[in-house]
C-alpha cells in the first residue's frame, strides 16, 4: 500500500522539527515526518558521549518561534538540547513516522510527483523536504587486528552506558570537536590517556558559566529573549570578517598561539597540538579545559598511526605499545558531498552523480533538475561564524511561505531557474576566493577540487536579506 501527502519531511533533527512547526504555523495537515531512527533529534540523539554539547552559546542554539530559558549554561550539553527538541517536536509527535529510512526517491514525471521508499513502505508526495546531515554515518576506521580486541571499542557517535571509563587505560583516536570534547571530560577519571591524532585541532577559549537563576527567568519574556539574542547575535556576526580575511584571521591565530605557550608548558606537548594549517581552515573548536587536560601526566599525545590492534593494546607506526582497556574513535564522519539517500531520481539524473559534478542549490535549498524538492542545510549554507539554526530557521520560513502558495494555488511542479542557480553560484564561488577555508588545508567543507561547497562565505544577514520572501519570478511553475 502506498501512502499519499502533499508534503513529506525527511529527517527529525533540528531542521525537521522546525519545517515541521512552520507547516503546522500555516494551518497545513497533509505532511509527514520520515525519520530513520526509533526518536527524534539526529545528531543529538546519537552523539551521546562524554562532554558532548555545543559550540555556539544557547542564546543563539534555539529557534526564535520556540524560545527556551531553561538552558543551564552558556553553552548548552548534549542533554538539555536533546530536551529541548523533544519539547519543541511534542505537537508533531502524531506527524512523526519512526524507524523509516529512506532508500530512495524517484520522481514521477506524469504525476508531478515523488514516490519514497524507505524499508518498510512506499510513500507518494507532492513536494519532499529534505532535512538530513551529510554528516550522519560515523567514520570508523578499519585497522588490522580490530577484532582481536579484548576490550571495548566504541565511535562517539555510537556511544553507550555500558562503556565504564573510571581507572582504566583509554585511547582516544582523532583529535576534532568530538575528540577534545570527549577528552577534556573524562581525562580526571581515567587511569591513562593515550591521544592518537593524526592532526591537531585549532582550539579557541569558550568561556562557558552556568546561566543564573535571574538571567533564565528574564528569558521568559519575550522582549527580554530578542536584546538577549541580537546582542550576541551582533557579538558573532562581526566574527565573519575574520573568514573572509585572512589577514585579520592571523592576528587571532598569534594571540591564540601565545595562549598556548601559556597553558601547554612541556615543549614537546607544545610542538604536538600546534597546528600546521591557517586557524579557521577546518573547524575551530571551543574549550576551556582541554590544553591544560593534555597537559596532565596521565595523558600523552602520539601523533603516529596505528599499525595494528593487538589483544591488550594497539602498537602505532613507529614501533610504540601502548595497553588499553577501551579504544573511543572520535574519528568523525563520512562526508561524501551528498545527501545520504541511496538514490534521488529526477529527470533521468541522479542527485549524487550530478554534485559530483559541482555540489551546489540555489540557496541551498533548489537544485534546477529536481523539481518539487527542497533541501534543508544544504551546499555552502553552513557557518563558520554564526549559528546554524539562524540559517535554518529562514529557510523553513522561506519555504513556509512558498509551500503556503503551492499547495493554495495547486501548483503541480516548481522548479528554480538554471540561470538563477548559477548566477548565485557564480557569486558564492567568486567570494570564496581568499577566504580562509581555501588556503589549503584538507577538510570536509572542500570538494576534491578544494572548493568550498559546505560554508556560506557572507555574512548572515545577507543570507536573512535573500530569503526574506520567495520571488515567483526565480522559478518555473506548473498549474
Amino acid at each position: 500500500m502506498t501512502h499519499e501527502y502533499s508534503v513529506i519531511i525527511v529527517g527529525a533533527g533540528f531542521s525537521g522539527i522546525s519545517m515541521g512547526l512552520e507547516l503546522q504555523g500555516i494551518g497545513i495537515s497533509n505532511w509527514l515526518i520520515l525519520e530513520k531512527e526509533s526518536r527524534i533529534g539526529g545528531t543529538w540523539a546519537a552523539n551521546t558521549y562524554p562532554g558532548s554539547g555545543s559550540d555556539v552559546p544557547s542564546i543563539l542554539y534555539q529557534l526564535k518561534r520556540a524560545p527556551y530559558h531553561r538552558f543551564t549554561r552558556k553553552f548548552a550539553d548534549q542533554h538539555e538540547i536533546l530536551n529541548y527538541i523533544e519539547t519543541i517536536a511534542e505537537p508533531l509527535k502524531p506527524k512523526i513516522k519512526y524507524e523509516e529510512e529512506v532508500l530512495s526517491i524517484e520522481f514521477l514525471d506524469q504525476m508531478d510527483k515523488w514516490l519514497i521508499t524507505t524499508q518498510k513502505n512506499q510513500f507518494l508526495s507532492r513536494f519532499v523536504i529534505l532535512s538530513m546531515s551529510p554528516l550522519a554515518k560515523p567514520s570508523v576506521p578499519v585497522l588490522p587486528g580490530q577484532n582481536n580486541f579484548r576490550g571495548k571499542q566504541v565511535h562517539t557517535a555510537q556511544w553507550h552506558d555500558a562503556i565504564n571509563y573510571h581507572d582504566k587505560n583509554v585511547i582516544v583516536v582523532g583529535s576534532g570537536a568530538s575528540a577534545i570534547q570527549c577528552i577534556e571530560t573524562i581525562q580526571p577519571y581515567v587511569k591513562q590517556l593515550f591521544l592518537i591524532q593524526r592532526s591537531p585541532s585549532w582550539v579557541m577559549a569558550k568561556g562557558n558559566r552556568d546561566n543564573s537563576i535571574l538571567s533564565q527567568y528574564l528569558l521568559q519574556f519575550r522582549g527580554y529573549f530578542l536584546l538577549a539574542y541580537l546582542f550576541t547575535f551582533l557579538l558573532h556576526e562581526i566574527k565573519v570578517l575574520l573568514f573572509i580575511n585572512p589577514k585579520l584571521m592571523e592576528l587571532v591565530e598569534w594571540f591564540n598561539k601565545r595562549r598556548i605557550k601559556q597553558l601547554v608548558t612541556h615543549p614537546q606537548n607544545r610542538r604536538s597540538i600546534i597546528p600546521d594549517y591557517a586557524l579557521g581552515c577546518k573547524r575551530i573548536v571551543l574549550s576551556d579545559h582541554y590544553y591544560q587536560a593534555i597537559s596532565s601526566p596521565n595523558v600523552s599525545i602520539h601523533n603516529v598511526t596505528i599499525s595494528k590492534i593487538e589483544e591488550s593494546g594497539v602498537t602505532l607506526e613507529d614501533g610504540t605499545s601502548l595497553l588499553a582497556d577501551i579504544i573511543i574513535y572520535a574519528t568523525g564522519f563520512e562526508h561524501a558531498q551528498h545527501v545520504p539517500i541511496n538514490r534521488i531520481l529526477a529527470n533521468g539524473l541522479d542527485l549524487k552523480e550530478v554534485w559530483k559534478k559541482k555540489r551546489s542549490a540555489y540557496l541551498g535549498m533548489f537544485v534546477s533538475a529536481f523539481p518539487n524538492l527542497f533541501l534543508l542545510v544544504g551546499p555552502n549554507t553552513g557557518l563558520g561564524h554564526q549559528s546554524l539554526l539562524f540559517m535554518i530557521e529562514r529557510q523553513t520560513n522561506y519555504l513556509s511561505k512558498m509551500m503556503k502558495y503551492l499547495l493554495n494555488h495547486h501548483v503541480k511542479r516548481v522548479n528554480v531557474k538554471r540561470e538563477k542557480e548559477l548566477a548565485l553560484q557564480r557569486k558564492i564561488d567568486s567570494r570564496n576566493q581568499g577566504t580562509v577555508w581555501e588556503k589549503g588545508c584538507q577538510s570536509w567543507y572542500l570538494d576534491a577540487k578544494g572548493n568550498n561547497v559546505a560554508l556560506w562565505p557572507f555574512s548572515s544577514l545577507y543570507y536573512w536579506w535573500l530569503t526574506k520572501d520567495y520571488n515567483k519570478n526565480d522559478f518555473e511553475i506548473k498549474f
